[in-house]
């Protein structure tokens, strides 16, 4: 543990040493103090929370990946390079405890970077909007949307198969005969997505449920008590802690001539379906512009505790007489938009920390990376191998998005070759990492929980498998390596 400790120390003496990472250090420097108290948005507590932090925490993120990278790239093949390494080696130190001892050091260094570093952003971003000149309306929306973590619940989805299936065979005269298995699964995927688009079609005087299961958290419980039933009652839409995220569009949804369109919403209230009343929804009327996110805010009393904590939200499009003289059309949605319910579950600082433990995650992983390259090459080439792995898994992860999907979500394939490509793309993608998969600030600037489930997979999957693989290979490499055959130029 001494000769561990003392390599741990030694890298980070060499690391402070280094003029690069003196360099970059000003740069995070700059980063954390200014871009939160200079940057603005759009005029608004959200914009300026949402900008603040885009910006602030993604390139402190990003510069002190690139330090980490380039340290854990030179360190150990420049101590080789100078034969300052072969007065470790010789002693009763195995190699592996070197290579744990540089990667620990680099690591811990820059985690106490990134954690102080993230402290200061949080800090100022609080600060800025406590004495910025808002409105309660203002502070009380930002609370409710970005300063909050919140999970989102898909509702249930409906049986259809038998549905497809009924399609099918009444179709199947004019599909052709002796279909093989392959041309059926194609028929019914098209078939099941039509069915699907056409539930996603209201029509004029027409209505549509969606009904969610298991909607609940410590938060919403907590709401929940403080609000009277009685209250709840007369304000159905009252500010609270659950949210129903939308997009509906006009006539059709590949369209671009969106107009707007009145909307009947309704949640169902447990004590009206208790109470035997014959419409147990309380209603509110809206103008919606078609093509566009909305989000209704709804008391967390419409939870149904006594029925698996389900929440029923039916939407309604009037008919004829609803539109004031416009023409009615259908309201279109898509099943890859939702809807959603939103709920909170953490708070802002809470759901911040996690946004930092996947950053610390990242530079664990690429302080690995950088160590075992510059167990194998010369600074220079270590270099551009970690930099090459890392276009390698952007790339990857570019392609694997890059095919547009249908209205259900499923890939649009444009022959046999782009699906061929795609399914090459996903597999490649399972070993390889992409570091955006531990970028958290897109969650965070929009409010949405990073889920515990993801850190620990994240932990498991990326972390422990992933970087613990590069690790072993590492530490392998730097016991065959031959030190004495290293040639200073």
């Amino acid at each position: 543990m001494k000769a561990f400790l003392a390599i741990v120390l030694q890298t980070i003496r060499s690391a402070i040493r280094s003029k690069v990472f003196h360099v970059l250090f000003v740069f995070i420097l700059l980063s954390v103090f200014l871009l939160p108290m200079t940057v603005s948005g759009d005029g608004t507590a959200i914009g300026l929370v949402q900008i603040a932090l885009t910006y602030s925490l993604g390139i402190v993120v990003a510069l002190i990946s690139t330090t980490t990278l380039w340290l854990g790239c030179s360190l150990l093949s420049h101590e080789i390079e100078n034969y300052s390494v072969h007065m470790v080696v010789v002693k009763p130190c195995p190699r592996w405890m070197l290579w744990l001892g540089k990667w620990c050091g680099v690591f811990i260094m820059h985690a106490i970077i990134m954690l102080i570093s993230g402290g200061i952003i949080y800090g100022l971003t609080q600060w800025r909007v406590a004495h910025g000149d808002f409105s309660e309306l203002e502070i009380s929306q930002l609370n409710k949307e970005i300063r909050v973590g919140r999970r989102s619940f898909e509702a249930e989805q409906p049986n259809i198969e038998h549905e497809v299936e009924a399609e099918f065979e009444k179709n199947k005269e004019s599909f052709g005969k002796d279909l093989s298995p392959s041309a059926t699964k194609t028929i019914k995927e098209e078939l099941r997505r039509r069915v699907l688009a056409r539930q996603g079609e209201v029509a004029p005087g027409t209505f549509k449920v969606w009904t969610f299961k298991n909607v609940t958290s410590k938060l919403n419980e907590k709401l929940a008590n403080n609000n009277s039933p009685e209250k709840s009652a007369n304000t159905p839409l009252e500010t609270g802690m659950v949210f129903f995220r939308y997009r509906l569009f006009s006539g059709e949804a590949d369209s671009t001539k969106q107009q707007q369109m009145p909307c009947i919403w309704g949640v169902r209230d447990p004590r009206a379906v208790a109470g035997g009343a014959p419409d147990p929804y309380i209603n509110s009327m809206l103008n919606v512009m078609g093509g566009t996110y909305q989000e209704l805010i709804i008391s967390s009393n419409f939870i149904d505790k006594n029925n698996d904590n389900s929440l029923a939200i039916r939407f309604y499009n009037p008919p004829k007489e609803g539109w004031n003289g416009h023409e009615p059309i259908p309201a279109v949605f898509q099943p890859m938009d939702g809807p959603t319910v939103l709920v909170a579950v953490v708070g802002f600082a809470n759901n911040y920390f996690r946004a930092m433990l996947l950053a610390l995650l990242q530079i664990a992983f690429l302080a690995a990376l950088g160590c075992t390259v510059s167990a194998a090459f010369s600074t220079p080439v270590a270099t551009f191998v970690a930099v090459a792995y890392l276009v390698i898994g952007l790339s990857v992860q570019a392609a694997v998005s890059a095919p547009s999907r249908n209205e259900d979500g499923s890939y649009r394939y444009t022959g046999v070759a782009n699906m061929l490509s795609h399914k090459f793309s996903q597999g490649i993608g399972h070993i390889v990492v992409s570091v955006d998969d531990l970028d958290a600030t897109s969650d965070l600037i929009k409010g949405r929980l990073i889920e515990g489930r993801r850190l620990g997979e994240s932990f498991l999957y990326l972390f422990c498998l992933r970087t613990g693989l590069i690790a072993v290979v590492g530490i392998w490499i730097l016991n065959k390596r031959e030190l004495g055959a290293v040639i200073r130029k």
